[in-house]
């Protein structure tokens, strides 16, 4: 065996472990999801468990794409799929942060809803400009919704001590994370290191960057012959994937259940 086949045949092997691992954290998630089936939650509850549902489709995806691969290896499906999880598992125990009070909660909802309302905008906007029938009902009320919702976000932000940059900040429409997706992930507890070179390396698929495509000679990339490149991009997000879904997996056993494991109690 030459010292290429020897390389993809040690990536299938590492690749083959990891898809292990994440099918394993995959079961756990999934006997956490179907027990909160039926069971009153908080709407923060909810919440989180339809991200979490969406992560663990996510990871299905991936797990699917390796089980299912025939001459070809889609690694640029995988990596796509690898950034997905990472911003779901973020986003996951973003909303179910035990240690928050009512108040944290409720501004950290209110700058997801104004985010959501401005990005409609943005995009039923350009749907209009494109020649498709205005959302008549939706921008009737946007200027009036908008504005109730920076209200809300300016008094509760506000209240918690935030700067009057900060408030403009949060009241823009353009903030997810109250304190950025860092913040949530040194609060989620990952290493930042490790999050800013999975979520900075993976974008690039998400997006056809250079960094996916410009060293695919380099590489060996190949659609028929996958190389110990390809294997090891595949290792690398299964690998990750089962360590962000077990985390959360963790979070989740915790945080639903029955509308008591929610500290912060019924709120919407």
């Amino acid at each position: 065996m030459n010292k290429r086949n020897e390389a993809r045949a040690a990536g299938l092997k590492s690749m083959l472990a990891a898809l292990e691992k994440l099918e394993a954290a995959m079961q756990g998630a999934v006997v956490i999801s179907d027990g909160a089936i039926g069971v009153v939650h908080t709407g923060r509850q909810n919440r989180a468990l339809f991200v979490f549902a969406k992560l663990i489709t996510h990871c299905m995806s991936v797990a699917g794409i390796i089980e299912n691969r025939t001459a070809l290896l889609d690694h640029f499906s995988v990596a796509t799929l690898g950034r997905a999880i990472i911003d779901a598992s973020l986003m996951t125990k973003y909303i179910s942060e035990p240690s928050l009070t009512a108040d944290e909660w409720d501004l950290r909802r209110q700058v997801l809803y104004l985010h959501d309302l401005t990005t409609r905008k943005r995009f039923l906007t350009a749907l209009e400009l494109a020649g498709q029938p205005r959302d008549t009902g939706f921008f009737e009320g946007y200027a009036a919704a908008k504005e109730r919702l920076k209200a809300k976000i300016e008094d509760l932000a506000a209240k918690l001590g935030h700067s009057s940059d900060q408030i403009k900040e949060l009241s823009s429409g353009q903030k997810v994370f109250v304190g950025g997706s860092r913040g949530a992930a040194r609060e989620a507890g990952w290493d930042l290191q490790e999050f800013e070179f999975h979520q900075s390396y993976l974008s690039n698929w998400v997006h056809s960057y250079p960094v996916s495509f410009m060293r695919a000679d380099e590489q060996a990339i190949s659609f028929s012959d996958p190389s110990d490149y390809q294997f090891w991009l595949c290792q690398m997000v299964l690998g990750t994937s089962a360590g962000y879904l077990e985390d959360v997996n963790a979070r989740m056993r915790t945080f639903t259940g029955s509308v008591e494991a929610d500290p912060v109690g019924p709120f919407e």
